[in-house]
């Protein structure tokens, strides 16, 4: 078959569409119903996303919990194998087989993140957009099951907590209102806090780390060491820049969806301490 046909054909792109797209905005707009605010239903929709997904991050948030508690351990192989990479890393290899830890399970969680914030993102575009009446309302009941359908004379509201969830940090500030100024200060705020805690509790504890590094005389432990103190600090200040340009809707999922994972990884440390 040629690119051109897959590209071009109509009934691709509607499984495309309605396998990845149209589950969120079912979600979005079945809570919707249901609390009658939009704020609620993104919150709701988030907390069911992390459950879903939960299984699959379950066994990385472990192997990740593991290896922070294994610095101790790394320490001593630091020690007794020196410079020599080639046997270090055949011992670390070792330990990790032991201990049951896969080191690369860590990036799982990352890419479903990113991955499911994508998705998310097209859903809440489309249904924004409807609602500002900027949408197409033939596409929207098109991803909608019959019973979620809407007419002419349906409204969406997207106001939540002073603030509407469609616009930009940016927007709100530029508007000049101080009562719009608490919803994304907080939202922009509290993601960079969230995002520095979660790196924290995913990343080797720093004052082990330290001691690996200067026991060895390695310049690479010197710059991996640096440069994993350096992301733990730099990732909440992207976080916010960043979330500058988000609507506070993406802000308010991407605030919800920091907070479980945090949860959820001090639910998996507490459990492999036990």
């Amino acid at each position: 078959m040629s690119p051109r046909w897959w590209k071009g054909n109509r009934f691709v792109k509607m499984i495309n569409m309605n396998l990845f797209i149209a589950p969120f905005i079912n979600a979005l707009f079945g809570f919707y119903y249901l609390f009658g605010n939009f704020g609620i239903a993104i919150i709701v929709v988030t907390i069911l996303i992390r459950l879903v997904l939960l299984p699959l991050v379950w066994p990385s948030l472990k192997s990740a919990s593991k290896i922070r508690e294994l610095q101790p351990k790394l320490k001593k192989l630091k020690e007794k194998y020196g410079s020599d990479k080639q046997a270090m890393a055949k011992a670390q290899m070792e330990l990790y087989k032991q201990e049951g830890v896969n080191p690369l399970s860590g990036c799982l969680p990352q890419i479903l993140q990113i991955a499911v914030l994508l998705i998310f993102f097209s859903a809440f575009n489309m249904v924004t957009m409807f609602a500002q009446g900027k949408g197409d309302m033939g596409k929207i009941n098109t991803n909608l099951i019959s019973s979620f359908r809407v007419d002419e004379s349906f409204k969406f509201d997207l106001s939540f907590l002073g603030g509407d969830l469609a616009l930009t940090p940016a927007n709100l500030f530029s508007q000049g209102a101080s009562l719009n100024w608490i919803l994304p200060v907080f939202l922009l705020l509290g993601s960079g806090v969230l995002q520095f805690f979660s790196a924290k509790l995913m990343m080797p504890n720093p004052k082990a780390d330290q001691v690996v590094v200067k026991s060895t005389k390695d310049k690479e432990d010197d710059m991996m060491g640096a440069m994993r103190t350096q992301s733990m600090y730099l990732m909440p200040f992207m976080t916010i820049f960043i979330g500058w340009n988000f609507s506070l809707g993406l802000l308010l999922y991407w605030f919800t969806t920091s907070a479980l994972m945090i949860a959820q990884q001090l639910v998996v440390n507490k459990v492999n301490k036990k």
